[in-house]
């Protein structure tokens, strides 16, 4: 049984109002009694959803905390306390197992506590480090290094060869063998169905926390920075650099060999042909620097 009390406590917040019964976290829109949710800001639209619908504790702004007669804890950062309550209280509980129908070749090296889903496949020359999840249909292979705590969602493909091709003095593609690795560092996320494609002869590399949407292509020798978020349906072609804490919109191509700084914003759809400097937002097509109009 959790209660409103032991939210509160484990927050390090106080509770103010009585303590009941919490049964599931719900939205402001479809919440009712013995219900958690939290108030990202004031409005009297929000104020009047939980005022009316009266769950059972919200996690709310200072503003609304004033005026609600309803149970609630002041956050520090509400979404951030919303989620750690979320993973501690109510978090899916993965059994970790190996399942049946995934091939592991010989000398493949798995870690502790990894679960591997159905026909997923494990190349002899892969390192799983400890607490990952590889989902079903997951395909690993070549020499590829994954850290620890990484998930590596369904029907996803690491270390397939490049899309690189040189034409012969008969105009006949030749592709050229990639030969390399992949590292990804701890706590990368990899959504499903994306590739990450095998170094051609150096290293892909996704360092700690990035996380990668659904449907996402990372091109061969790229390097993506620490705790940058890549999202669902971007290309990033062959031997590009993406900086620490970026953030890749859906739909944007990042050309080969660019350089992208830290912090760096990229606009939906944006193709971005030419390097970008730190903590710049660059938008459209070509993408171009983002500049706001000066307010009097």
């Amino acid at each position: 049984m959790i209660t409103s009390l032991n939210i509160a406590e484990f927050l390090g917040k106080e509770l103010h109002g009585e303590s009941s019964v919490i049964v599931r976290p719900a939205n402001l829109d479809e919440c009712g009694l013995n219900d958690l949710v939290w108030v990202k800001s004031f409005t009297s639209e929000r104020l009047n959803l939980i005022e009316t619908r009266r769950p059972a504790l919200a996690i709310c702004d200072p503003e609304t905390a004033k005026l609600t007669t309803i149970p609630h804890i002041v956050y520090g950062h509400a979404k951030l306390d919303f989620i750690r309550v979320l993973n501690y209280f109510f978090g899916v509980k993965r059994e970790i197992s190996i399942h049946l129908t995934a091939i592991i070749d010989e000398g493949a090296i798995i870690g502790n506590r990894v679960t591997i889903g159905a026909y997923a496949r494990i190349g002899s020359q892969v390192s799983i480090g400890n607490d990952c999840i590889i989902g079903s249909g997951v395909s690993i292979e070549g020499m590829v290094r994954l850290g620890d705590r990484c998930v590596i969602k369904a029907n996803s493909v690491l270390g397939g060869q490049g899309f690189g091709f040189e034409y012969d003095d008969d105009g006949n593609p030749v592709h050229f063998p990639h030969l390399g690795r992949i590292e990804i560092e701890d706590d990368v996320w990899i959504g499903a169905c994306s590739t990450v494609e095998i170094g051609a002869l150096g290293a892909t590399k996704l360092c700690q926390g990035v996380k990668v949407d659904d449907l996402v292509q990372v091109g061969h020798n790229v390097t993506v920075g620490k705790n940058t978020l890549i999202m669902a349906n971007s290309v990033t072609c062959g031997g590009c650099t993406i900086g620490e804490q970026c953030w890749i919109a859906p739909n944007s191509v990042i050309k080969e060999k660019v350089k992208i700084g830290n912090r760096v914003t990229l606009g939906l759809g944006a193709v971005v042909l030419k390097d970008v400097e730190d903590d710049l937002t660059v938008v459209g097509v070509p993408a171009k620097p983002l500049r706001m109009k000066e307010t009097l």
